[in-house]
């Protein structure tokens, strides 16, 4: 059996090729893949569970690179069997840089037997250029993967020091005047505690909002509490 075409990935040539080479990428690009390890520099053992017609079964597998040429071209045979059968065969695959994409092309002729050499050629056919198309196809997602940005990180927003945390007021009678104090400071007065250090602009404007709300607030929780003693 003789299988050729080619494909274009939107990816320099020299991630591309880092990709095909990085078992982890090709362990998830592959169709049916459930596991492939790198044994050696030039050896990769595989398991793979395969679909063709009425056959299905894994096939445990071993690939060896027989000539590469970073990153232009690779040459490699191929030996896997299981259940459904066996295949052997050798395959060879160049990448061309084309501006910012990648243009594959790859070839290689496979022997079958057993079960699956027995669903017929054309189904044999169509079966393999379907699983090549769906293994280029989860290349490509996992190399665009990699080369996207980081998440960009959260703003930092100016933080407001505290030099000491005002007394909790506890008596709704004295809302009032302890709000007059806080917003009109006696700066005579002795034994002033010490207020806001604000450093920006930015914090001033924070402060005067938070005050806001919470004059708003008091006022609010005096009219219910009148209210209620009528």
């Amino acid at each position: 059996m003789h299988i050729e075409g080619s494909y274009t990935f939107q990816a320099p040539r020299e991630a591309v090729w880092d990709a095909i080479m990085d078992p982890a990428v090709m362990g998830a690009a592959l169709p049916g893949g459930e596991k492939l390890e790198k044994t050696s520099d030039t050896e990769y053992e595989g398991v793979m569970n395969v679909r063709v017609g009425p056959v299905q079964g894994k096939f445990q597998g071993k690939v060896v690179i027989l000539e590469a040429d970073k990153p232009a071209s690779c040459t490699m045979s191929v030996d896997g069997r299981g259940t459904p059968g066996f295949l052997s065969g050798t395959g060879a695959w160049q990448l061309a840089a084309e501006g910012d994409a990648t243009v594959m092309t790859y070839s290689g002729d496979v022997e079958v037997g057993g079960k699956i050499a027995n669903v017929g050629q054309r189904l044999l056919d169509s079966s393999a250029k379907s699983l090549t198309r769906q293994g280029l196809e989860a290349l490509d997602a996992q190399i665009q993967a990699r080369l996207a940005p980081p998440a960009a990180a959260e703003p930092e927003f100016p933080r407001v020091e505290l030099a000491e945390a005002p007394l909790p007021i506890t008596d709704h009678r004295s809302c009032a005047s302890v709000a007059h104090q806080d917003r009109f400071p006696d700066n005579t007065r002795r034994g002033r505690r010490p207020g806001l250090r604000l450093h920006r602009p930015e914090q001033q404007k924070s402060l005067v909002l938070f005050i806001l709300g919470a004059l708003s607030m008091l006022v609010f929780v005096v009219l219910v509490r009148l209210v209620q003693e009528k």
